[in-house]
């Protein structure tokens, strides 16, 4: 039998190793398309809500009162406010317009109550007659009825020019997105045809309209940012790349990561809420980076084999990419611990989805980039990219200049962190109720536009433990004294007390004043609402009021409390929780360089470069006295998770080429010649795709991607200045070491 040629055994041998490929490339391609499949399923079944009264859920006192107030009575945080301007309702087809708005709105489909000025009475009968009488005569019905009933001018302006109609929606827990949308929709269109009978404009506001805002804008906001942070991806991957096709071949990757990220939070039924609608942005930014990292490395292997050129970019780069995706999954774990039940769940998910994302990255590429590879047009791609150098915008001179004189950058850094982080940790807790609505808010239009022509909104509650009327009425005179407000209301202000309210009150409205075992009252007092640090001052002062009165005996008072007071509590706690996570997140990080490089002295070199963006954006906080809110604290946690990113694919570059153990001059300038392009723009891409929260419609949104810009330009700056300078100083067989020797 004639041997086989061994041309022909080698083309065998080619062949059957092109098979292998394919089937490889084939059952990877599939695996990639069966998480996209299993993510639009998921992105079916999202939700959104801003999930306001859930965000402080916890086991902080504070929110222990607020459930039990919950409990008790009938709260207004489902109360649909219709603000009702224009012409004097003493007109008589102005007070038809209103009555038949009224009187539609009470058989509304999920309306429990109306609360209006139409329900008072006056000694002849109805405040509002029918048929209306003439302008002058109604004018003078309505001043009178001020001047005898104050509450009155609680839902009328001095000049009638301005009405409230409070309107108690039902909102179970369950399908209560639902729900609420056909509620307002039914009272849009009563609105829309009160505005047509008389010339009149009629506003809905209050928590469920509220809550309806946010969760359209965060849907809306969701689709944007995440649209706009891919293209900029896009662009960005072109300009560094220096080729449209090479770009393109970046998106897969973070096109995935973005898919899954966000059809997890709906296969797991966790809504997008106005805290986790930047993680799916933060994803996309930070998978374009790791998928930038492995093109640029592809292009250094040029033409070779591409299943192994694609195979070893990726193991060059992978360790600092899953290094980074764990430093930031770390400062996201670092918020589990939080009372809070969002930012625990925040935490979960942020942890997850950033150690998930990198391997889909790198998954996806490798299938990408060798599939790519074997065609013509790939290959030459790749083999122009190897043979550019890749452009750092100049910023290499950044490392140089460094290294001209590292000690002095060493202590002049180490003199500002250590004077930004004393300023930091002067800044003071800061909320509001309303920080995620920017003053353009039709919402929060309303809310301020009742307040300065009617009367203040938000209240304070101070339960009381009896309903014995003299009590009761005790307890309002203190309120009332304490806050000087003349709309102190009370059980102790109706005609037969409690038992009037138990037998002829609709339920909506008598538990408002009477708990529903009938055992308690409860004393409200609205107040025009600041901020939070505003509400806890009038609350301690309402508590110090009560305290003081010797007629009340201990046991009688229970909580003040109210939504206002709760919250504002409760996000001091959280605020000082979020803190902590960083102090967390930076010793983990800590800890992770200092397993992977088994070197004490670097993993503290690490953190100089890292811990200088947060210090002098905390400082910043403080001296502009904006103090530290939810957004901007998750922001400087969450941020220095990513940009530790930098300092990582440093190092990276320092191990590749077997220097850490001994860091030269010579070393230091190589690393950075290889990997300054790569930080410079991924870099860009994280300041660009945040660059779009400035047009998102949630406040908050805005705030998180302004922090968070600024603290990755830092942290790219502090990279090419101070890690240069703090390693050339103390690195292990640094230059300056071995001068001094």
């Amino acid at each position: 039998m004639r041997a086989e040629r061994p041309d022909r055994r080698g083309a065998r041998r080619m062949a059957a190793a092109s098979r292998a490929l394919r089937m490889r490339l084939a059952a990877l391609a599939a695996l990639v398309g069966l998480v996209v499949i299993v993510a639009l399923l998921g992105i079916a079944r999202l939700k959104f809500d801003d999930e306001l009264v859930r965000f402080f859920e916890s086991d902080v006192p504070a929110h222990r009162d607020y459930a039990a107030l919950g409990r008790a009575f009938e709260g207004d945080s489902n109360d649909i406010i219709a603000l009702i301007e224009g012409r004097d309702v003493a007109e008589p087809e102005v007070a038809r317009a209103v009555s038949d708005f009224v009187l539609d709105a009470q058989f509304a489909p999920g309306v429990r109550a109306v609360i209006s000025p139409l329900a008072l009475r006056l000694d002849d009968g109805p405040l509002f007659p029918f048929p209306p009488p003439d302008a002058a005569a109604m004018a003078a019905r309505l001043e009178a009825a001020r001047k005898a009933n104050p509450m009155l001018s609680r839902m009328l302006s001095a000049d009638r020019t301005a009405m409230l109609v409070i309107l108690p929606i039902e909102e179970p827990r369950s399908g209560a997105q639902g729900r609420r949308d056909a509620v307002l929709a039914e009272l849009g269109k009563l609105a829309a045809r009160a505005e047509a009978a008389a010339g009149l404009r009629v506003r809905l506001s209050g928590y469920p309209v509220l809550r309806d805002e946010v969760a359209r804008a965060l849907m809306r906001d969701t689709i944007f940012l995440n649209s706009l942070g891919l293209a900029v991806g896009l662009v960005v991957a072109a300009l560094t790349l220096r080729s449209l096709r090479l770009a393109l071949l970046t998106l897969p990757g973070p096109l995935v990561a973005l898919l899954f990220s966000v059809g997890l939070h709906g296969l797991l039924g966790i809504t997008i809420n106005s805290i986790t609608v930047t993680l799916p942005v933060l994803i996309v930014v930070l998978a374009t980076s790791d998928s930038i990292h492995v093109s640029f490395e592809r292009g250094r292997q040029g033409g070779r084999d591409p299943a192994r050129a694609t195979m070893r970019a990726i193991r060059r780069v992978a360790v600092a990419c899953i290094l980074a995706a764990a430093t930031t999954a770390m400062a996201f774990a670092a918020l589990i611990t939080s009372h809070s039940a969002i930012i625990a769940e925040m935490g979960r998910m942020g942890a997850a989805l950033t150690l998930a994302s990198v391997f889909i990255v790198l998954l996806t590429q490798f299938v990408v980039l060798t599939a790519a590879g074997q065609t013509d047009w790939g290959a030459r791609l790749f083999e122009r990219l190897g043979a550019r150098e890749p452009a750092a915008l100049g910023l290499l001179a950044l490392p140089r200049l460094a290294l001209r004189r590292p000690r002095l950058v060493t202590a002049a850094s180490l003199a500002v962190l250590g004077a930004a982080s004393w300023a930091y940790s002067q800044a003071g807790p800061s909320y509001s109720l309303l920080e995620s609505l920017r003053s353009t808010s039709p919402v929060r239009a309303v809310f301020d536009t009742v307040e300065e022509k009617i009367a203040p909104v938000s209240q304070i509650h101070v339960i009381v433990n009896t309903t014995d009327p003299a009590i009761v009425g005790r307890v309002a005179d203190d309120v009332a004294r304490a806050t000087g407000s003349p709309f102190v209301q009370s059980l102790a202000s109706v005609p037969g007390g409690a038992e009037t309210i138990r037998s002829s009150w609709p339920e909506a409205l008598a538990h408002r004043l009477l708990s529903e075992d009938g055992t308690k009252a409860l004393v409200s007092v609205p107040f025009r609402y600041v901020n939070g640090d505003q509400t806890l001052a009038l609350a301690e002062t309402i508590r110090a009021a009560l305290a003081d009165d010797p007629a009340l005996e201990p046991g009688l008072i229970g909580a003040v409390t109210g939504l206002p007071v709760m919250s504002a509590r409760v996000a001091g706690v959280i605020l000082d929780e979020i803190n902590r996570s960083l102090l967390i997140a930076l010793a983990g990080v800590a800890l992770l360089i200092l397993v992977w490089l088994r070197s004490p002295r670097m993993a503290l070199i690490s953190l100089v470069p890292n811990m200088l963006p947060v210090a002098l954006i905390g400082a910043w906080l403080m001296l502009s006295r904006a103090g530290i809110e939810f957004a901007n604290a998750l922001a400087l946690t969450v941020a220095f998770g990513i940009a530790v990113d930098d300092t990582l694919h440093v190092l990276n570059r320092l191990a590749l080429s077997g220097a850490v153990a001994r860091v030269s001059r010579g070393a230091i300038l190589r690393a950075y010649a290889e990997v300054s392009p790569a930080l410079v723009s991924t870099t860009a891409v994280l300041f660009l795709g945040m660059a779009g929260s400035f047009l998102a419609e949630n406040k908050s949104v805005a705030e998180f991607g302004g922090v968070a810009m600024s603290v990755l330009v830092l942290a790219l700056l502090a990279d090419l200045l101070v890690l240069p300078a703090v390693l050339a100083a103390f690195a292990p067989g640094s230059a300056e070491k071995r001068r001094k020797g």
